[in-house]
């Protein structure tokens, strides 16, 4: 069985620049967001689809970049799966999903990064007794930053992303909404690092210190560090065009100076000051901010619910994992 890990945390922890290190390692491959957990099986198990269904969806993903049509419903023409790639008796299907991509690319370990499936660990246990979980941890200010700034990242990269998808991430990015979502986020990610499977990472240390970090990692999966992983590219950046650098930019832990104001910075202060990496900076709140924000809250929220609606296969069960 191919040897298995799952990058969690918290959205725009740095789940996505840690596994494209991962993957830029000759015997790791790193998949896409794959959403299995938290979308794919959840809309499967409510329409009755079977895992030639799912296993298609699983392939458009990950060979095809086409994650927005999976999430949208708007796939009508994929092909049905190869008999003997669909796994045999009671094997779990991302299980043999995960074995058919090593055996593809010639890797002995393969990374999954999709954050949600922080609330999945169980799940994926029963699927993976052998698994690890790689847990990134980063700043609450830069966190809050980073999706307050997340809409950018369509415009830095020139990606296609669909309308819908930035407006979710637009209104979800309300700092108010984000501080109070990250609550139970965090009380989860408390939780987890007391499980003998889990990894803490730090995002700011896997940037001031990426050959230690990553040359860990390697360990845990079997494998020799490779200074290639050094190399990351700055794709998916809430904050700088992505003009094709490569490596780990420690000024980066500076970036949420610039993304948020004085109000926003002393809230997530306030809320979180046992979770800060970096000293905190004294900011004081200001009047006509705190107005601002506290006025257009219900209005962010009420349109992130809407634009998320679709993004989940079971929006019932995800708001309970996420906010209960």
């Amino acid at each position: 069985m191919t040897r298995a890990a799952f990058i969690v945390g918290p959205s725009r922890s740095g789940t996505s620049v840690l596994a494209r290190a991962l993957g830029r390692h000759p015997r790791i491959e790193a998949t896409e967001e794959l959403h299995f957990y938290n979308l794919l099986q959840p809309a499967a198990l409510a329409d009755g689809h079977g895992n030639g269904w799912l296993w298609a969806r699983l392939c458009a993903i990950q060979d095809e970049r086409r994650f927005f049509e999976v999430k949208s419903g708007d796939l009508s023409d994929l092909p049905d799966p190869a008999p003997e790639d669909l796994p045999v008796a009671d094997t779990p299907l991302l299980l043999s999903f995960f074995d058919r991509l090593a055996r593809r690319t010639g890797s002995a370990a393969v990374v999954e990064q999709t954050p949600m499936n922080l609330y999945y660990r169980d799940e994926i246990r029963r699927d993976f007794p052998d698994a690890l979980f790689f847990l990134m941890r980063r700043d609450p200010r830069a966190i809050i930053a980073s999706q307050k700034m997340r809409w950018k990242v369509g415009e830095h990269g020139q990606r296609d992303i669909p309308a819908r998808d930035l407006a979710r991430v637009r209104h979800s990015g309300h700092p108010v909404l984000q501080l109070l979502l990250l609550r139970k986020t965090l009380k989860e990610v408390r939780v987890a690092m007391g499980e003998a499977d889990v990894v803490p990472i730090a995002y700011e240390e896997l940037v001031t210190d990426p050959d230690t970090i990553l040359a860990d990692l390697c360990a845990r999966l079997g494998q020799g560090y490779d200074p290639a992983m050094r190399d990351v590219s700055d794709a998916g950046s809430s904050h700088t065009a992505e003009g094709g650098r490569k490596g780990f930019d420690a000024r980066r832990l500076e970036g949420w100076r610039k993304s948020l104001n004085a109000t926003e910075t002393w809230l997530t202060e306030r809320f979180y000051r046992d979770e800060l990496v970096m000293p905190a900076t004294g900011a004081r709140p200001r009047f006509g901010e705190l107005l601002r924000l506290l006025f257009s809250l219900p209005r962010a929220a009420a349109m992130a619910l809407y634009y998320s609606a679709g993004g989940y296969g079971n929006l019932i069960d995800a708001v309970r994992r996420r906010f209960l």
